[in-house]
């Protein structure tokens, strides 16, 4: 949590942290800047807290963080970009050389963000030439960073933050439920009342105007797949497809509130009956989607639950990840991830390696699942949880596991 930040920073002889500006969304600087809305930069010095560096016209936005709060123009941006007028470069440069002389910015720095990739290579190339030394700028290793050992547990305001959008994403998914169901067949299809199809396009537009209606947003857009798609995990699904009785739909909806905390939650439907093979595959998932929850607690390797799964659907005669490299068919992904200010984050589930442990506070999904495009189905169930102080996974997710959706139209 942010709270360890210095800790960190000390094992890791990191002697500040910079984020450069982006105009793009940053959850980096989301964290640091206690969810902020500006598109300024972020400046943490090991021991102290972050500063933060903003345009004239987000200052305010910026002050909302409580956190102190410099404008570009204390450094001398304007005065700046007339001495320099069309050298970029020589602008930037003069312009970081005072930021970090005012702010005290020397020795390992470590370079976080989700900026322009060119443009921050490029700036950190120039800058450590300026500095001569004085300055290194250091990389760590990919998803083994400052942030991802902080993003394993979360403080309490940040729980409370996603105990709400767990509670917001799960009226959406239980509205989308009780509309769907409120439709009728006309023989294998489901249509509206004045009989044309109902499509996947309703189904996501319904869904938007619900998540509008509970103040979430939908940036990485979501999941609603049928048939074939529903086998193919991440497929988004076709928007003119019409809903079928008897195909599988996955349903993987993973809203946020604007710029802030995420939710991830997956149910599996067939309408009106499910087929045998998907009825199997079904209580399958469900069976070890309860053998997760029982398994994960403090101190867990998240390896552990994810081997577990792997055997358990092998036992059952399901291809894994775990025997069976690259497999399409069968449990072909991982258990679960963290959840956050990303939809996937630390800490990761991985098969083959023991990186991480559960620990009370971390918030993750569990998301087994069951894939067969030959047939045409696919299977998974997913609640967003929490691993409280009594040792057990909590569900921030709230709606019906149920597989058959009845049409009551």
């Amino acid at each position: 949590m942010k709270a360890d930040l210095d800790r960190l920073m000390h094992e890791r002889n990191l002697d500040a942290l910079v984020l450069f500006p982006t105009e793009f969304e940053d959850p980096y600087r989301a964290y640091l800047s206690n969810g902020a809305h500006f598109s300024g930069g972020v400046v943490k010095r090991r021991g102290e807290p972050p500063v933060l560096i903003s345009n004239a016209m987000e200052i305010d936005e910026a002050a909302k963080s409580g956190l102190t709060v410099y404008s570009t123009e204390d450094f001398g941006e304007s005065e700046l970009m007339r001495a320099y007028r069309g050298d970029y470069d020589g602008r930037l440069v003069a312009f970081y050389r005072r930021v970090f002389e005012r702010l005290g910015v020397a020795g390992r720095v470590g370079v976080y963000g989700t900026g322009d990739a060119n443009a921050i290579l490029r700036l950190v190339g120039l800058l450590s030439e300026a500095f001569d030394g004085q300055v290194a700028f250091v990389t760590e290793e990919v998803r083994s960073t400052i942030f991802d050992a902080a993003y394993e547990t979360k403080d309490p305001a940040e729980l409370i933050a996603l105990r709400d959008v767990g509670r917001r994403a799960s009226a959406v998914m239980r509205a989308a439920r009780d509309w769907i169901a409120g439709h009728r067949a006309a023989g294998d299809t489901v249509v509206k009342a004045d009989g044309a199809p109902l499509t996947i396009g309703d189904v996501k537009r319904f869904v938007r105007a619900q998540l509008l209606e509970h103040d979430l947003e939908d940036p990485e857009g979501m999941i609603f797949a049928q048939g074939r798609d529903a086998a193919v995990p991440h497929s988004k699904g076709e928007e003119e497809q019409p809903l079928k009785l008897g195909e599988s739909i996955v349903f993987d909806l993973f809203p946020r509130r604007p710029g802030g905390y995420f939710h991830d939650m997956t149910r599996t439907w067939s309408l009106g009956y499910a087929r045998p093979e998907v009825q199997a595959a079904y209580e399958a998932v469900m069976e070890a989607f309860r053998r997760s929850m029982e398994l994960c607690k403090p101190g867990v390797s998240t390896r552990t639950p994810q081997v577990m799964v792997c055997e358990y659907f092998e036992s059952l005669g399901h291809p894994t990840v775990l025997n069976t490299p690259g497999t399409s068919k069968g449990y072909t992904h991982s258990l679960a991830h963290g959840v956050g200010l990303n939809v996937h984050e630390a800490p990761y589930f991985p098969t083959f390696a023991d990186t991480y442990t559960l620990k009370v506070g971390s918030v993750f999904t569990i998301e087994p699942g069951l894939y067969y495009p030959d047939e045409g189905f696919g299977v998974r169930i997913e609640d967003t949880v929490v691993m409280t102080e009594t040792g057990l996974v909590e569900s921030l997710s709230d709606c019906p596991y149920d597989l058959v959706i009845e049409l009551k139209g």
